[in-house]
Protein backbone atom coordinates (compact mmCIF):
# COMPACT_ATOMS: atom_id res chain seq x y z
CA UNK A 1 0.00 0.00 0.00
CA UNK A 2 1.39 3.28 -1.08
CA UNK A 3 1.12 6.33 1.62
CA UNK A 4 0.55 9.77 1.36
CA UNK A 5 1.95 11.85 4.06
CA UNK A 6 1.26 15.67 4.97
CA UNK A 7 0.87 18.26 6.85
CA UNK A 8 -2.86 20.15 7.98
CA UNK A 9 -4.00 21.70 4.83
CA UNK A 10 -7.67 23.97 5.25
CA UNK A 11 -10.03 23.43 2.55
CA UNK A 12 -9.42 19.74 1.57
CA UNK A 13 -12.04 18.12 3.77
CA UNK A 14 -9.44 16.39 6.27
CA UNK A 15 -11.42 18.04 9.35
CA UNK A 16 -14.23 15.74 8.06
CA UNK A 17 -12.43 12.58 8.02
CA UNK A 18 -10.28 13.44 10.88
CA UNK A 19 -13.45 13.97 13.70
CA UNK A 20 -15.06 10.86 11.72
CA UNK A 21 -11.59 8.95 12.49
CA UNK A 22 -11.47 10.10 16.22
CA UNK A 23 -14.80 9.23 16.51
CA UNK A 24 -14.94 5.55 15.26
CA UNK A 25 -11.22 4.82 17.13
CA UNK A 26 -11.82 6.58 20.42
CA UNK A 27 -16.02 6.30 20.66
CA UNK A 28 -16.30 9.84 21.81
CA UNK A 29 -17.61 12.79 20.21
CA UNK A 30 -16.09 15.25 17.83
CA UNK A 31 -16.74 18.24 15.52
CA UNK A 32 -15.00 18.52 12.16
CA UNK A 33 -15.98 22.43 12.10
CA UNK A 34 -14.78 23.02 16.03
CA UNK A 35 -11.56 21.60 14.67
CA UNK A 36 -11.29 23.80 11.66
CA UNK A 37 -12.03 26.80 13.87
CA UNK A 38 -9.07 25.76 16.65
CA UNK A 39 -6.68 25.90 13.13
CA UNK A 40 -7.60 29.59 12.13
CA UNK A 41 -8.35 30.63 15.96
CA UNK A 42 -5.28 29.35 17.68
CA UNK A 43 -3.14 30.47 13.95
CA UNK A 44 -1.73 26.67 14.20
CA UNK A 45 1.29 26.11 11.92
CA UNK A 46 0.43 23.48 9.44
CA UNK A 47 3.67 21.13 10.92
CA UNK A 48 1.63 20.66 14.25
CA UNK A 49 -0.49 18.08 12.49
CA UNK A 50 0.31 15.20 10.02
CA UNK A 51 -2.11 12.88 8.49
CA UNK A 52 -1.18 9.81 6.76
CA UNK A 53 -3.46 8.93 3.33
CA UNK A 54 -3.95 6.35 0.96
CA UNK A 55 -3.40 7.51 -2.85
CA UNK A 56 -7.08 7.91 -2.87
CA UNK A 57 -7.38 10.99 -0.10
CA UNK A 58 -8.67 8.37 2.33
CA UNK A 59 -7.51 9.06 6.25
CA UNK A 60 -5.66 6.41 7.50
CA UNK A 61 -4.26 7.84 11.02
CA UNK A 62 -3.33 11.19 12.12
CA UNK A 63 -1.45 12.95 14.94
CA UNK A 64 -1.58 16.63 16.44
CA UNK A 65 -0.13 18.77 18.47
CA UNK A 66 -1.89 22.01 20.49
CA UNK A 67 -0.83 24.65 23.24
CA UNK A 68 -2.07 24.20 26.72
CA UNK A 69 -2.67 27.72 26.56
CA UNK A 70 -3.27 27.83 30.53
CA UNK A 71 0.58 26.74 31.14
CA UNK A 72 2.54 28.86 28.82
CA UNK A 73 5.14 26.83 27.41
CA UNK A 74 3.58 23.79 27.65
CA UNK A 75 2.21 21.54 24.55
CA UNK A 76 0.32 18.24 24.34
CA UNK A 77 0.66 16.25 21.71
CA UNK A 78 -1.91 13.66 20.49
CA UNK A 79 -2.52 9.36 20.71
CA UNK A 80 -2.01 8.35 16.86
CA UNK A 81 -5.19 8.03 15.95
CA UNK A 82 -5.76 5.49 13.34
CA UNK A 83 -8.37 3.22 10.87
CA UNK A 84 -8.51 -0.38 11.70
CA UNK A 85 -6.27 -1.04 8.55
CA UNK A 86 -3.47 1.34 9.05
CA UNK A 87 -0.57 -0.42 9.15
CA UNK A 88 0.98 0.42 12.82
CA UNK A 89 4.32 1.34 11.65
CA UNK A 90 2.52 4.27 9.99
CA UNK A 91 0.90 5.36 13.12
CA UNK A 92 4.84 5.19 14.85
CA UNK A 93 5.97 7.28 11.49
CA UNK A 94 3.88 9.72 11.82
CA UNK A 95 3.78 10.61 15.86
CA UNK A 96 7.58 10.24 15.60
CA UNK A 97 8.13 12.48 12.74
CA UNK A 98 5.84 15.12 14.93
CA UNK A 99 7.51 14.69 18.48
CA UNK A 100 10.73 15.34 16.89
CA UNK A 101 9.86 18.52 15.19
CA UNK A 102 7.87 19.59 17.88
CA UNK A 103 10.92 19.24 20.36
CA UNK A 104 13.55 20.16 17.82
CA UNK A 105 11.94 23.07 16.22
CA UNK A 106 9.11 24.34 18.63
CA UNK A 107 11.29 23.66 21.60
CA UNK A 108 8.77 23.46 24.45
CA UNK A 109 9.48 23.61 28.03
CA UNK A 110 6.66 20.67 28.72
CA UNK A 111 5.63 17.95 26.55
CA UNK A 112 2.60 16.01 27.42
CA UNK A 113 0.10 13.52 26.49
CA UNK A 114 -3.28 12.82 27.90
CA UNK A 115 -5.04 9.71 28.02
CA UNK A 116 -8.78 9.84 28.57
CA UNK A 117 -9.35 7.27 31.36
CA UNK A 118 -12.29 4.23 31.03
CA UNK A 119 -12.70 4.48 27.23
CA UNK A 120 -12.36 1.54 25.25
CA UNK A 121 -8.72 3.01 23.72
CA UNK A 122 -7.52 3.90 27.52
CA UNK A 123 -4.94 0.91 27.74
CA UNK A 124 -3.88 1.15 24.26
CA UNK A 125 -2.87 4.57 24.77
CA UNK A 126 -1.27 4.06 28.22
CA UNK A 127 0.91 1.54 27.07
CA UNK A 128 1.95 3.54 23.89
CA UNK A 129 2.67 6.57 25.66
CA UNK A 130 5.17 4.78 28.11
CA UNK A 131 6.44 2.63 25.18
CA UNK A 132 7.33 5.93 23.73
CA UNK A 133 9.69 7.43 27.12
CA UNK A 134 6.89 9.49 28.68
CA UNK A 135 5.87 9.37 32.72
CA UNK A 136 3.03 9.41 34.36
CA UNK A 137 3.02 12.79 36.11
CA UNK A 138 -0.07 14.31 36.66
CA UNK A 139 -4.48 13.39 36.70
CA UNK A 140 -7.45 15.19 36.31
CA UNK A 141 -10.62 14.99 38.10
CA UNK A 142 -13.92 15.96 37.78
CA UNK A 143 -15.96 16.60 40.58
CA UNK A 144 -19.67 16.91 39.99
CA UNK A 145 -23.45 17.01 41.72
CA UNK A 146 -26.10 16.26 39.98
CA UNK A 147 -29.54 18.40 41.38
CA UNK A 148 -33.18 18.49 40.67
CA UNK A 149 -33.99 22.05 38.13
CA UNK A 150 -36.98 22.47 40.79
CA UNK A 151 -34.82 22.27 43.75
CA UNK A 152 -31.58 24.41 42.11
CA UNK A 153 -34.47 26.73 40.93
CA UNK A 154 -36.00 27.30 44.39
CA UNK A 155 -32.48 28.25 46.34
CA UNK A 156 -33.21 31.16 48.45
CA UNK A 157 -32.15 34.77 46.65
CA UNK A 158 -30.36 36.26 49.61
CA UNK A 159 -31.02 40.27 49.87
CA UNK A 160 -27.44 40.96 48.66
CA UNK A 161 -28.17 38.93 45.53
CA UNK A 162 -31.37 40.76 44.75
CA UNK A 163 -28.87 43.88 43.22
CA UNK A 164 -28.33 41.63 40.37
CA UNK A 165 -30.41 41.45 37.12
CA UNK A 166 -30.78 38.72 34.48
CA UNK A 167 -31.62 38.54 30.72
CA UNK A 168 -31.55 37.23 27.34
CA UNK A 169 -27.93 38.40 25.50
CA UNK A 170 -27.91 40.20 22.24
CA UNK A 171 -25.27 41.21 19.34
CA UNK A 172 -25.29 44.41 21.05
CA UNK A 173 -23.80 42.64 24.05
CA UNK A 174 -20.82 41.07 22.40
CA UNK A 175 -17.51 42.98 23.17
CA UNK A 176 -18.94 42.35 27.07
CA UNK A 177 -19.68 39.32 26.69
CA UNK A 178 -15.98 38.45 25.08
CA UNK A 179 -14.69 40.42 28.15
CA UNK A 180 -16.35 38.32 30.82
CA UNK A 181 -15.67 34.74 28.17
CA UNK A 182 -11.64 35.68 28.50
CA UNK A 183 -11.95 36.84 32.39
CA UNK A 184 -12.13 33.49 32.84
CA UNK A 185 -9.28 31.23 32.86
CA UNK A 186 -11.10 27.91 31.83
CA UNK A 187 -13.59 29.66 29.50
CA UNK A 188 -10.12 31.29 28.23
CA UNK A 189 -8.33 27.72 28.12
CA UNK A 190 -11.26 26.65 25.79
CA UNK A 191 -11.21 29.56 23.57
CA UNK A 192 -7.92 30.54 23.52
CA UNK A 193 -8.36 33.74 20.52
CA UNK A 194 -10.34 36.37 20.13
CA UNK A 195 -11.46 35.08 17.14
CA UNK A 196 -12.00 31.79 18.68
CA UNK A 197 -14.20 32.96 21.64
CA UNK A 198 -16.03 35.42 18.58
CA UNK A 199 -16.55 33.05 16.48
CA UNK A 200 -18.68 30.82 19.41
CA UNK A 201 -20.17 34.05 21.26
CA UNK A 202 -21.82 35.01 17.64
CA UNK A 203 -22.36 31.61 15.87
CA UNK A 204 -23.26 29.44 19.10
CA UNK A 205 -24.01 31.40 22.57
CA UNK A 206 -26.15 34.57 21.21
CA UNK A 207 -28.13 32.16 18.34
CA UNK A 208 -29.57 30.04 21.50
CA UNK A 209 -32.41 31.51 23.09
CA UNK A 210 -31.58 29.78 26.40
CA UNK A 211 -28.46 31.78 26.91
CA UNK A 212 -28.18 33.89 30.04
CA UNK A 213 -26.22 37.13 31.06
CA UNK A 214 -26.07 38.37 34.64
CA UNK A 215 -25.63 42.18 35.61
CA UNK A 216 -24.74 44.28 38.62
CA UNK A 217 -24.59 48.11 37.82
CA UNK A 218 -24.98 48.13 34.13
CA UNK A 219 -22.07 45.61 34.49
CA UNK A 220 -22.32 41.84 32.85
CA UNK A 221 -20.34 40.31 35.88
CA UNK A 222 -21.44 36.38 34.43
CA UNK A 223 -22.86 34.42 31.61
CA UNK A 224 -23.89 31.08 31.01
CA UNK A 225 -25.64 28.59 28.47
CA UNK A 226 -27.61 25.63 29.56
CA UNK A 227 -27.68 22.54 27.36
CA UNK A 228 -28.88 18.93 26.66
CA UNK A 229 -26.53 16.27 26.69
CA UNK A 230 -25.85 12.59 27.21
CA UNK A 231 -22.80 11.60 29.09
CA UNK A 232 -20.34 9.53 26.98
CA UNK A 233 -18.07 8.26 29.55
CA UNK A 234 -17.44 7.50 33.48
CA UNK A 235 -19.78 6.65 36.21
CA UNK A 236 -22.89 8.60 34.22
CA UNK A 237 -22.25 6.73 30.79
CA UNK A 238 -25.32 7.21 28.61
CA UNK A 239 -27.26 9.62 31.11
CA UNK A 240 -28.94 12.35 29.62
CA UNK A 241 -28.48 15.91 31.94
CA UNK A 242 -28.17 19.63 31.57
CA UNK A 243 -24.64 21.01 31.21
CA UNK A 244 -23.94 24.79 31.40
CA UNK A 245 -20.85 26.41 30.05
CA UNK A 246 -20.48 29.67 32.25
CA UNK A 247 -18.02 32.55 32.97
CA UNK A 248 -17.99 35.09 35.49
CA UNK A 249 -15.53 37.72 36.89
CA UNK A 250 -13.56 36.73 39.85
CA UNK A 251 -14.51 39.87 41.68
CA UNK A 252 -18.25 38.99 41.46
CA UNK A 253 -18.28 35.15 42.31
CA UNK A 254 -21.66 35.31 44.21
CA UNK A 255 -22.94 36.28 40.46
CA UNK A 256 -22.52 32.50 39.60
CA UNK A 257 -25.16 31.36 42.30
CA UNK A 258 -27.99 33.68 40.82
CA UNK A 259 -27.10 32.75 37.01
CA UNK A 260 -27.75 28.94 38.63
CA UNK A 261 -30.72 29.55 39.71
CA UNK A 262 -31.45 31.53 36.56
CA UNK A 263 -31.01 28.72 34.54
CA UNK A 264 -32.91 26.50 36.14
CA UNK A 265 -35.73 27.99 35.95
CA UNK A 266 -35.08 28.66 32.31
CA UNK A 267 -34.85 24.55 32.27
CA UNK A 268 -37.94 24.38 33.91
CA UNK A 269 -40.27 26.79 31.69
CA UNK A 270 -38.50 24.97 28.46
CA UNK A 271 -40.21 21.91 29.92
CA UNK A 272 -36.81 19.96 31.21
CA UNK A 273 -38.23 18.83 34.40
CA UNK A 274 -37.14 15.47 34.03
CA UNK A 275 -33.61 15.96 33.28
CA UNK A 276 -30.75 17.12 35.97
CA UNK A 277 -28.97 19.74 36.32
CA UNK A 278 -24.67 18.60 36.61
CA UNK A 279 -22.32 21.16 37.97
CA UNK A 280 -19.16 20.26 37.12
CA UNK A 281 -15.79 21.49 38.29
CA UNK A 282 -11.99 20.41 36.80
CA UNK A 283 -8.98 20.14 39.11
CA UNK A 284 -5.21 18.80 38.58
CA UNK A 285 -3.34 16.64 41.08
CA UNK A 286 0.23 15.23 41.41
CA UNK A 287 -0.41 12.69 44.41
CA UNK A 288 -2.06 9.70 43.75
CA UNK A 289 -3.35 9.96 47.08
CA UNK A 290 -5.88 12.12 44.52
CA UNK A 291 -7.11 8.33 42.83
CA UNK A 292 -7.42 6.84 46.33
CA UNK A 293 -10.11 10.12 47.76
CA UNK A 294 -11.82 9.71 44.03
CA UNK A 295 -12.93 6.28 44.60
CA UNK A 296 -14.11 7.54 48.34
CA UNK A 297 -15.71 9.98 46.82
CA UNK A 298 -19.60 9.66 44.69
CA UNK A 299 -19.08 12.57 42.83
CA UNK A 300 -15.59 12.74 42.40
CA UNK A 301 -14.11 11.11 38.97
CA UNK A 302 -10.74 10.29 37.47
CA UNK A 303 -11.08 11.68 33.63
CA UNK A 304 -7.65 11.96 32.40
CA UNK A 305 -4.15 10.79 33.21
CA UNK A 306 -1.52 13.26 32.15
CA UNK A 307 2.07 11.96 30.67
CA UNK A 308 5.18 14.36 29.96
CA UNK A 309 8.17 13.86 27.74
CA UNK A 310 11.39 13.59 29.89
CA UNK A 311 12.57 16.58 27.75
CA UNK A 312 15.51 17.39 30.72
CA UNK A 313 17.15 13.96 29.48
CA UNK A 314 16.68 14.26 25.98
CA UNK A 315 18.11 17.42 25.36
CA UNK A 316 21.23 16.71 27.48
Amino acid sequence: MKIIYQHYSPDRGLENQQADVYMKASGLPADAEEIKRRFKGEKRDPQSARYALTEEGQLLAYVQVSKWVARPGTYIISYPWAVPECPPEVKEQIFDELLAWLVNTVQPQVITGEVVYNTPTTDDRTAFFLRKGFIEQEYLFEDSIVAKLEDVANWEISEHLTSYTCRTGTAADLNQILEVLHADNYMRDVFPSVEEATYYIEETFLKDPHNKLIFKNNQLVSMGLPYRKKITRGKMKGKEVIGFRSATRSEYLEAWRYLLIEIAREGLDKGWNELPLQITSLFFSYSINAIHLAQMQGGLELMAVLYSYPLDQILK
